[in-house]
């Protein structure tokens, strides 16, 4: 399919589900966690005759606040949920519980971030899990605390979509709105010019199929009006398989849902107090946080970007740049600390910020090898040490004594990797220093090593 550029307007519908202490659904309290089918179930999310639901999920309505003001959002005093109607095998009440929509009023509106208008943010229920193949409904799932975000047709790029979305779910974990293996699902609605008429592509899960799906479908739209047809608003499901976008149906009204409030739920008062209570409570934004990190500290901004998006990374960065070479410590935490974390929680190792703070100063100081480093973190993560200690009763220290005497040696018996060093073939001595290495069993830095060999050599 051609495809030249052409202009393109995108706005999103984000869902997400939100990080609740209390683990339960936002109209009962069945557990919202996986489990075997049909076992965190009640007549409540289940849609039973006669079964009316709780007030809604208190927890639910705070982190929905937070979202909304960490997205600029207005935040309403009052919110009001209604019943979105269709039919469908994994909804058994026959609507949704929402507060977007005709008569509902939504926790947040009238948001920016990072240049992109938010319309709003509100919070719904999960339907249930159905699977089309076998027609097993698994209502585990039916009445979890879904957000939904909704952007303004700001995007004018996949990519720019892409870069926008990674940004904003980063943000979410940060104010612990969201779980850390949260994912997000989108429906993404694409036009192009000259008509803009807007295609609907539903519940796509990734941050590449968004990306991909606005792709293929503005070339789609663009391939239609070069054979002289016009768009029509309609939605469209995403095949990652294919990379294709699959008609579903012609793109339904408000009118087609049938929006009425919700008659078994009151209207919800939000006293400004609260807002402001929330308000105070949320951290720095991470776009902001990266930003400030490389002014005031001259971080190398990928570092700053990466520190900033991980809060535990965050929390210890700003007390250790206090007290050691913030930009050492920035690449330490990066390269060193969160591998050895791989998704922990700092909470859930016995490493502290003096671990930290010991292990710099020692390299800094090049008493301790950057492996050697690495090996004393790692023991740090499941062991309570003091890090000096630990490295002198373990021989871990740097062995430069007889460093430049090995140098002499394998200087003197690889004759031609000299040669051909001097003749500026720059790797010819890398296994000289692999040796040297594993001769001092990794007590010495390979960069020293090879700093040594090339003073040695001239």
């Amino acid at each position: 399919m051609a495809f030249r550029m052409v202009k393109i307007k995108c706005g999103l519908e984000i869902h997400t589900y939100l990080k609740l202490a209390n683990n339960t659904k936002l109209f009962c309290n069945c557990l919202a966690s996986e489990a075997e089918p049909n076992t965190n179930i009640c007549p409540i999310c289940t849609a039973q005759p006669g079964s009316k639901p709780e007030l809604p999920n208190k927890e639910a309505i705070q982190k929905t606040i937070a979202i909304g003001l960490i997205l600029g959002c207005r935040i309403n005093e009052m919110v009001l949920f209604q019943r979105k109607h269709y039919s469908w095998p994994d909804l058994p009440s026959g609507y949704q519980r929402t507060m977007s929509g005709s008569y509902a009023k939504a926790v947040g509106e009238d948001g920016e971030f990072l240049g992109i208008g938010i319309e709003g943010v509100h919070l719904e229920e999960d339907p249930a899990k159905w699977d089309p193949e076998t027609g097993i409904v698994d209502y585990n799932r039916s009445g979890k605390a879904l957000v939904e975000i909704v952007t303004k047709p700001d995007f004018t790029s996949s990519q720019q979509v892409r870069d926008w979305i990674k940004s904003l779910v980063t943000t979410l974990k940060a104010i612990d709105a969201i779980d850390e293996d949260a994912g997000v699902k989108a429906d993404v609605n694409v036009s192009i010019e000259p008509q803009y008429n807007r295609v609907e592509i539903k519940n796509v899960h990734s941050f590449k199929g968004i990306a991909d799906s606005i792709e293929y479908e503005a070339k789609r739209q663009e391939h239609e009006l070069k054979e002289g047809k016009s768009i029509g608003r309609e939605t469209r499901a995403w095949h990652d398989e294919t990379g294709r976008t699959i008609f579903m149906r012609g793109k339904e009204s408000a009118q087609d849902y049938m929006f009425i409030p919700d008659p078994d739920l009151p209207a919800i008062t939000i006293p400004k107090d609260a807002i402001e209570a929330i308000q105070k409570s949320l951290p720095e934004r991470p776009d902001l946080k990266s930003q400030r990190y490389v002014e005031d500290f001259n971080l190398d901004p990928d570092d700053a970007k990466i520190i900033a998006g991980n809060p535990d990374a965050t929390k210890l960065f700003d007390y250790i740049a206090e007290k050691t070479d913030p930009v050492f410590a920035a690449k330490f935490i990066r390269t060193e600390l969160l591998r050895v974390l791989n998704k922990k929680r700092i909470s859930e190792t016995k490493i502290t910020a003096e671990t930290i703070i010991d292990l710099i100063e020692l390299q800094k100081s090049g008493n301790v090898s950057d492996v050697n480093a690495r090996r004393t973190l790692e023991h740090a993560s499941n062991h309570s040490i003091d890090v000096k200690t630990y490295i002198k009763e373990n021989n871990l220290e740097l062995q430069s004594h007889n460093l430049e005497s090995l140098c002499d040696k394998l200087i003197s018996e690889n004759p031609k990797a000299v040669e051909d060093y001097k003749t500026g073939k720059q790797g010819a001595i890398n296994f000289m220093v692999g040796k040297i290495v594993r001769e001092l069993k990794g007590t010495i830095d390979a960069k020293k090593v090879k700093e040594t060999l090339q003073n040695r050599i001239k």
